[in-house]
């Protein structure tokens, strides 16, 4: 079981945005969650259970499959199913729990039999992969309001200050810019 993402900073902003980045005109604190979701940070994910690779030669939104791989946590505890689903295409990873192990199918191209591990491996794997794109962005994007490394921002212990630049109203001059 791996759940792995290869950052390419080239595959960062979507190509609608790409002019405004690099003149620093982007602040990512305002974007909308759907455009945080599905146009930035498209990079090479490796999905593979039991040797079958499920997201081969593709190029997924991390934040997108953060969430849907998060989400799908929840799902096998409470319902004993989940998907992962993606927005920009109908490929569905399709998750089943049998006992203390989970079944894995999708869409299309799935291998007979159906690829699986333990449950705790792919909870750990999971948490790890979601936790390790949270910190990559974190690191990678510090002006990124909200961000631990943006105080007047706050963080998810601590509110906004209100010279934050995400602040409604906030003078928007006052925060880093872009790279």
């Amino acid at each position: 079981m791996k759940i792995r993402f290869t950052p390419d900073s080239s595959r960062d902003i979507d190509s609608g945005w790409e002019r405004a980045w690099q003149a620093g005109r982007v602040d990512l604190a305002a974007l909308t969650a759907t455009d945080l979701r599905y146009g930035f940070f498209d990079y090479p994910v490796d999905f593979t259970v039991d040797g079958h690779a499920f997201l081969a030669g593709t190029r997924t939104p991390l934040v997108d499959i953060m969430f849907t791989v998060g989400r799908s946590l929840h799902g096998l505890r409470t319902e004993g199913s989940a998907e992962i689903d993606f927005t920009e295409n109908t490929y569905v990873i399709r998750l089943e729990r049998a006992g203390d192990q989970v079944r894995f199918t999708a869409s299309y191209g799935s291998p007979t039999p159906p690829p699986r591990c333990s449950l705790d491996a792919y909870t750990a794997e999971a948490r790890s992969f979601v936790t390790g794109g949270v910190e990559y962005l974190e690191r990678h994007h510090p002006h990124w309001p909200g961000t631990r490394r943006w105080p007047p921002c706050g963080n998810w212990r601590t509110p906004p200050r209100p010279d934050c630049p995400a602040t409604p109203g906030a003078d928007r001059r006052t925060g880093p810019s872009p790279r």
